[in-house]
């Protein structure tokens, strides 16, 4: 199982730093209030991405590991909506910061990031034999 999240934590830093850089921020900067700073607090996503990694090993891609890749899809999108809604629609919600366009893709890039690491992960356990 240590090498299974290991795996699976790998290529969510490498995926979701790469959509971070790629689109994230640009939505962020273009939607969020001027007098709002974007301040990255490196102790609470190191957290987030230990606490989340092990929630998607374990409600996603161990019941699925040995399974075709197309089974994981369903679950991992909805891990992924479960997750990425209660955040985005709680800051909405509560500080009120955020807008429908954040919302929005903050949803589907957790969906899409979900669906890619699991079956990444899956498919990467399948050809390598001592993951399993």
């Amino acid at each position: 199982m240590i090498k299974l999240y290991l795996t699976t934590l790998f290529y969510f830093l490498i995926i979701d730093t790469i959509g971070i850089q790629s689109f994230v921020i640009k939505i962020y900067k273009t939607n969020l209030p001027d007098n709002l700073k974007i301040n990255f607090d490196v102790t609470s996503a190191i957290i987030f991405y230990l606490i989340f990694v092990f929630g998607l090993v374990y409600f996603v891609i161990a019941p699925f590991k040995n399974a075709s890749l197309s089974s994981a899809i369903i679950p991992a999108i909805m891990y992924g909506l479960a997750t990425y809604a209660t955040y985005a629609l709680t800051v909405k919600a509560v500080f009120n910061t955020f807008n429908w366009t954040i919302v929005i893709s903050d949803v589907a890039w957790g969906m899409l990031l979900c669906v890619l690491i699991s079956t990444i992960t899956i498919y990467t356990v399948s050809k390598v034999g001592f993951l399993n």
